[in-house]
């Protein structure tokens, strides 16, 4: 078979001009065949409505967590291998897993399917697109096998019906940052156990803080003058910032102290989304700090959403910038080109939008406070799967609602607006997350 035709099979024979209609369409067909087969008979333990399958293949596509129903209890094995299975793909990403399977089988993909996997993956300067490929898949496949050896050995030790089963299915799901769990509880019966959360935390900050960092700090440690790139000392400012930040403001809202308060804002950040204690009875001051975390999210070319570190830093230098009367947009010393500037604002202010558009509708269809349906439209938009407690009782309205933002929030908002609107690639503006990657 030659390479053209691996390509049409891998991208469902769509090969638009505009490498963003091809994410959107074949996240559109995972997320039909995910929710076709989770209908199946076998899948399931009892009858689920079709938006709840739909939802729930949405949730798994999008790594948000989310969920109307409890899927260790109505999903059979088969049906919880097809979530784990969406899930590994919208974790990595399709294209990712395309490109992957091209250059092992090709060696040479073509330029459309590069096209295509550089909007969805954002490389800085002087680092190879296929080696980052190939990174993503080992990086992913090294730390989910790690992962699984020590939370088994944990909840082994715990005596955890089925230990392997679910210590696999939370370590993908922790890497990915999807946040589905199943245990009904989320990992709550788990909160005092280090042999579960500790694990957890480090493969959500892994996933979360990104490939490209990841690819670094490996280039660093094999090559002591190999000099880190930019975009991953804002990822590790950021992180570090919106950890300590967050987990000193919510220390004294939680009842355990600073360890809830780490997780809860380790969780947010990563947009890995599981809790160790119920979030309904918080007060709006915390759920509102979660939601700011939720909102800014991972970091680029990372397993989880929301606007990213890097569109969140160029936002920063270009405020700091103009309140300084200052013609070039810095941050850290460095300058920041103008137009990943203008993605960047692009990106915030319609992630914006959307959450204003989503909580405006939630309010009239849901019978819930304004800050437990911005919390949870924050929470879908940022793929991020933190709930109040809500999912299960919104209407199908909310369901909808709920469903668009975590599919929104998977592709991307620049990706969906590039695709639904740009006639002509010379006249576009570009929209890619390379624009991102500082």
């Amino acid at each position: 078979m030659d390479r053209k035709s691996i390509e049409r099979i891998l991208t469902f024979g769509y090969m638009p001009h505009f490498p963003e209609r091809n994410i959107l369409v074949g996240y559109a067909i995972y997320l039909i065949i995910g929710t076709a087969l989770l209908a199946l008979p076998p899948a399931h333990r009892h009858d689920i409505a079709f938006v709840d399958n739909l939802f729930t293949a949405a949730s798994a596509l999008s790594t948000t967590g989310l969920s109307t129903v409890d899927i260790g209890s109505a999903y059979s094995l088969a049906g919880q291998i097809v979530i784990l299975l969406l899930v590994q793909i919208g974790g990595i990403g399709y294209m990712t897993v395309c490109s992957y399977i091209i250059n092992r089988t090709t060696r040479h993909p073509s330029l459309p399917t590069s096209r295509m996997l550089g909007a969805t993956v954002g490389v800085p300067a002087g680092m190879s697109l296929r080696g980052l490929v190939n990174n993503i898949v080992h990086f992913t496949l090294i730390f989910e096998a790690a992962g699984f050896v020590a939370l088994y050995a944990a909840l082994r030790a715990a005596d955890t019906p089925a230990a392997a089963w679910h210590a696999l299915f939370l370590s993908v799901s922790s890497f990915c940052t999807a946040g589905f769990s199943l245990f009904s509880d989320s990992l709550c019966a788990f909160a005092d156990n280090p042999g579960v959360t500790v694990p957890v935390a480090v493969l959500s900050y892994a996933g979360a803080m990104g490939f490209i960092f990841m690819t670094d700090i490996t280039d660093k440690l094999r090559r002591p003058h190999y000099r880190v790139s930019f975009t991953s000392k804002v990822i590790l400012l950021v992180t570090a910032v919106l950890t300590v930040g967050g987990t000193a403001l919510l220390a004294h809202d939680m009842d355990g102290g600073l360890m809830p308060a780490f997780f809860q804002t380790m969780s947010a950040m990563t947009t890995v989304g599981f809790n160790t204690v119920g979030l309904g009875g918080l007060a709006a001051g915390p759920l509102l700090v979660l939601c700011v975390i939720m909102f800014v999210g991972a970091s680029p070319s990372g397993t989880g959403g929301g606007v990213k570190s890097s569109s969140v830093s160029a936002v920063w230098g270009y405020v700091v910038s103009r309140l300084g009367v200052r013609r070039r947009v810095t941050f850290l010393g460095r300058e920041i080109p103008a137009a990943r500037v203008e993605t960047a604002l692009t990106t915030v202010i319609a992630y914006g939008l959307v959450l204003l558009a989503a909580c405006v509708v939630l309010t009239y269809s849901e019978p819930y406070s304004l800050s437990e349906s911005l919390f949870e439209a924050t929470s879908a938009i940022g793929t991020v799967g933190l709930s109040t407690g809500i999912t299960a009782e919104l209407s199908v309205t909310g369901k909808i609602v709920i469903i668009t933002l975590m599919y929104i929030g998977r592709v991307g908002v620049l990706t969906l607006g590039t695709a639904l609107m740009a006639r002509n690639r010379a006249t576009r503006a570009t929209a890619s997350p390379a624009d991102l990657a500082l």
